[in-house]
């Protein structure tokens, strides 16, 4: 059975919502800390930061208690990105007032840095969508050396 993720997303801060998202997928499975760690392979500890907003999680982590709460792992891991593109990026500067009417001083300002922004959006997804291939691509390999290898193996 799929939980749905709960929170209503009212923090507008993809790293507050994803630790509502984390702290509503808890309490939706009634396990403790304790048993989520038993079931992650993290500290109990490190979970009651993750959950209550005090640290960033890994994205390994958010992985695996999507699995362990039986969450839509997709749309979690696509706020951890999300989350983590925001918490990386450079500080954007203050535009001036003016800027975006027309024949105004400073009229071209933003442009440029919202093309920097959407540069570092698109090349934190394909770091991610590429991290991702190569962990399943060594997943796999584990599982070939583990396994029958194709083509006359064990």
């Amino acid at each position: 059975m799929d939980h749905v993720l709960l929170s209503g997303g009212a923090s507008k801060d993809p790293a507050g919502r994803l630790s509502e998202e984390l702290r509503s997928l808890k309490s939706a499975s009634g396990l403790t800390y304790a048993r989520i760690s038993e079931h992650t392979h993290y500290a109990k500890s490190s979970w009651e930061r993750w959950v209550n907003g005090k640290q960033f999680p890994p994205r390994d982590a958010v992985e695996r208690i999507a699995v362990v709460c039986q969450a839509d792992e997709r749309r979690l891991l696509e706020l951890w990105t999300l989350a983590e593109a925001r918490r990386t990026a450079p500080a954007a500067p203050v535009a001036p007032l003016a800027a975006g009417r027309p024949g105004a001083p400073g009229e071209g300002d933003a442009a440029p840095q919202d093309r920097r922004q959407m540069a570092l959006w698109s090349l934190t997804v394909l770091a991610v969508a590429l991290t991702a291939g190569l962990a399943r691509s060594v997943a796999q390999g584990r599982e070939l050396r583990r396994g029958t290898l194709p083509g006359g193996g064990v």
